[in-house]
């Protein structure tokens, strides 16, 4: 198979989640959207083969994490557009309810990468640690202190458990 046609299959597999993924870094769609970028060149340049479909996506998730990441280290990018900006399913889980998104938006960044794996993408503490590079105590403990600010925020009517 040719270098683009497996990107391409790559794109069409993970490119939401990677967006997804770099919403939750960015908090603005055109940053978003050029980090998913950035990851899809570095498939496109590295083009690593994987051993299974878990390492693959695993290998996704943590070049979206580093891209992000040094995109807002480099370009000290702080601007955030509107929420209702947002034209994918962001958090498809909770429905129409932008008011649980806001919540979790508003979180530290290391609190909306756990939040954001664990309930949307479902990954278990354990692989989240092996995803973030953190000791799996400290994403237990982000997740937890995590839940329990979205609880202050957003009343008794979630379960985040």
């Amino acid at each position: 198979m040719a270098a683009d046609e497996r990107v391409g299959i790559l794109i069409e597999k993970y490119g939401d989640m990677i967006l997804r993924l770099c919403y939750t870094y960015h908090k603005n769609m055109p940053d978003a959207e050029d980090s998913a970028q950035d990851v899809f060149l570095k498939i496109l340049e590295k083009l690593p083969e994987f051993n299974d479909e878990g390492h693959e996506r695993a290998w996704m998730i943590r070049v979206a994490i580093n891209t992000c990441k040094s995109r807002l280290r480099s370009l000290r990018l702080r601007r955030a557009s509107s929420i209702d900006d947002v034209d994918i399913p962001v958090m498809d889980k909770y429905g129409d309810d932008r008011g649980v998104l806001e919540a979790v938006m508003a979180l530290p960044e290391r609190f909306r990468t756990v939040i954001h794996l664990y309930y949307y993408e479902e990954y278990s503490t354990p692989e989240i640690a092996r995803l973030t590079g953190r000791p799996e105590t400290t994403v237990r403990s982000d997740l937890h202190r995590a839940r329990k600010r979205l609880k202050a925020v957003l009343g008794g009517g979630y379960d985040f458990e």
